[in-house]
């Protein structure tokens, strides 16, 4: 597509347009009635939208930032060992180490608290705060991809083509995203109003993003904007492999809605990086 034509948009407007996806997407599920089904078959389209964003996005943009990391580092006469390129992948570890202590601290704080009650009670409790726990944990990774989403765009500023092709595609993945988080957070029964205060503030953060981009341009780096990439690659890594999938399937009803949708989400995230990544 030959972006070299294109009007350029200033960067406010663009932001503004990021925003306005984001809260259509979020905003969407709360004026729809939802059943227990429902929502466990819905989270299949997003788990699939996650899992497409880690794997064919993240993942192969840390390899490719960790492979120019790796030739800034060599060193003469050691060109097949250049450390230096690991050091995105061991922030990809960190991120699922992080989220895995962090759960498993709260779910033991939460199953501690529980010991005493019914056991039926108590089993409901515990599933709704692993609900919530995850909720948590994938704001937190869409939070950092967000952010550093609108920090490479405004990088981007001066490059037409690759901050045309940034711009589609954040907008494409935008709303699905926030779909995606509302989701989650209705099906660990947390409060609507709550659920529309997370999605107002997560449209919120590549705009930010965009804006402090802007002023900090001059003095990023691209290992920096890398970390936070690959910090947000290994949540979502630990989220969707670990907690998302196992949800979705772990009951029997609707499992080929449930594999259809799920396979459906990757696809989408693999057409919107054809469009744009």
């Amino acid at each position: 597509m030959p972006y070299g034509s294109r009007v350029r948009i200033p960067k406010t407007l663009e932001a503004l347009f990021i925003l306005l996806i984001a809260l259509a997407g979020g905003l969407a599920p709360l004026f729809i009635k939802w059943t227990d089904r429902h929502l466990h078959t819905a989270l299949a389209l997003s788990t699939g939208i996650f899992l497409g964003a880690v794997f064919l996005h993240l993942l192969p943009s840390i390899a490719n930032l960790s492979n120019d990391l790796g030739h800034l580092t060599e060193t003469p006469g050691h060109e097949g060992h250049a450390h230096g390129g690991i050091l995105l992948w061991c922030f990809v570890l960190v991120g699922v180490l992080a989220v895995y202590l962090i759960e498993s601290i709260l779910m033991s704080t939460g199953d501690a608290g529980n010991a005493h009650g019914h056991s039926h009670t108590a089993h409901g409790e515990a599933d709704l705060n692993r609900h919530r726990t995850i909720g948590y944990a994938a704001l937190a990774g869409l939070v950092i991809h967000g952010l550093t989403a609108g920090i490479s765009l405004a990088a981007a500023g001066h490059n037409e083509g690759i901050s045309s092709a940034l711009f589609l595609a954040i907008c494409a993945h935008k709303g699905f995203e926030a779909f995606s988080l509302a989701t989650v957070f209705l099906l660990a029964e947390v409060p609507r109003a709550r659920v529309a205060w997370i999605v107002g503030l997560f449209a919120l953060v590549t705009p930010f993003g965009i804006l402090l981009g802007s002023q900090l341009m001059h003095v990023l780096t691209e290992v920096g904007i890398g970390i936070a990439a690959a910090l947000a690659a290994g949540t979502f890594l630990y989220v969707c492999l670990c907690e998302l999938l196992p949800e979705v399937f772990h009951r029997r009803q609707d499992v080929g809605a449930k594999i259809t949708l799920l396979a459906a989400g990757i696809v989408l995230m693999y057409l919107f990086g054809e469009v744009g990544v």
